[in-house]
């Protein structure tokens, strides 16, 4: 194990350098063709005010540069560490991202002030207004974000359910009995912005993280046990307490702690009723696959005693 982690950190740490090594010659390039086009192929009265910002320019590449390293070696890095810890891995990922965005911040301030205050202060003044007006959704997802990791409120690889008012769900025609109003899945990865999490048909969602913050976050994989109800109709020749007896017998299953049936009426017929099973099972248990136990051995059970009628 400990050799399979030593080369896969040495390889992790050559194609990091490789990258840093290429990027670096790709800024390199990218400058000197600025320093060409500005003495060889711009006229000479454009020349001057192009060379005044040219202090602009390079910083504009050494952060853009600086922004994709930081970027992908955080990324590559928290991949890793993700094989072993999920959690570890996305909690680096998140204190990369954040101090990627303040790194930046900070080098567009410096590189502002180079130009006196008066241009500085202008310009923080219009930042400011629009950082104001633009980015109060940012912030608040950057907060939850923050708040969501520190608290662990969830965590990467949690089956969870998302209720939230500002979503809502196409309910089907089948009756559920009253679950929650919610999407389930598991969650996938938390980042600085969003939480994705990837539901049990498949989709992929990407939620902002002050709604996550927001919401009802139902924990499928810590539930100490699980309610499952399921309905059928019976032939009212048939005895509720023997069904309820037959019922029990075939699910004596290791998952399952309590089995109980109830009767319900039923409107349309007096020839039949409602069997109300209500099954406690363990909380690590599939729901479903409970429920679909149970209906299934109530079809056998009901058969095999109409037959005996």
């Amino acid at each position: 194990m400990s050799g399979n982690a030593g080369v896969g950190i040495g390889r992790l740490i050559v194609r990091l350098l490789l990258e840093w090594i290429l990027l670096a010659i790709i800024g390199v390039l990218v400058y000197v063709l600025y320093i060409n086009i500005v003495f060889y192929l711009i006229p000479a009265n454009w020349k001057s005010i192009l060379l005044a910002y040219d202090s602009v320019v390079r910083s504009v590449i050494i952060v853009t540069i600086g922004a994709v390293l930081v970027w992908d070696t955080g990324r590559r890095i928290s991949d890793y560490i993700s094989g072993y810890d999920r959690v570890r891995g996305t909690v680096l990922k998140f204190v990369l991202d954040t101090v990627l965005i303040v790194a930046i911040l900070i080098a567009l301030a410096v590189t502002f002030e180079k130009f006196g205050l008066s241009v500085a202060a202008f310009s923080g003044t219009a930042v400011g207004i629009i950082v104001g007006l633009a980015a109060q959704q940012t912030l608040s997802n950057v907060i939850a974000g923050i708040v969501i990791i520190m608290t662990g409120r969830y965590k990467p690889g949690d089956r969870v359910t998302i209720v939230n008012w500002r979503y809502g769900i196409t309910r089907v025609m089948y009756p559920h009995e009253g679950l929650p109003n919610g999407f389930t899945g598991i969650i996938r990865n938390i980042t600085l912005m969003f939480t994705e999490v990837v539901s049990d048909s498949g989709w992929v969602y990407t939620v902002p993280n002050y709604v996550m913050l927001d919401a009802l976050i139902i924990h499928r994989d810590v539930a100490p046990f699980k309610r499952i109800r399921a309905r059928i109709d019976v032939p009212s020749s048939i005895d509720p307490w023997v069904f309820e007896e037959r019922i029990k017998e075939a699910l004596r299953d290791g998952r399952i702690k309590s089995v109980r049936v109830k009767v319900g009426e039923t409107w349309q017929s007096t020839n039949i009723y409602q069997a109300i099973i209500e099954v406690l099972a363990d909380g690590r248990a599939d729901g479903e696959e409970i429920k679909d136990l149970v209906l299934r051995e109530a079809v056998r059970i009901r058969n095999e005693l109409g037959k005996q009628q």
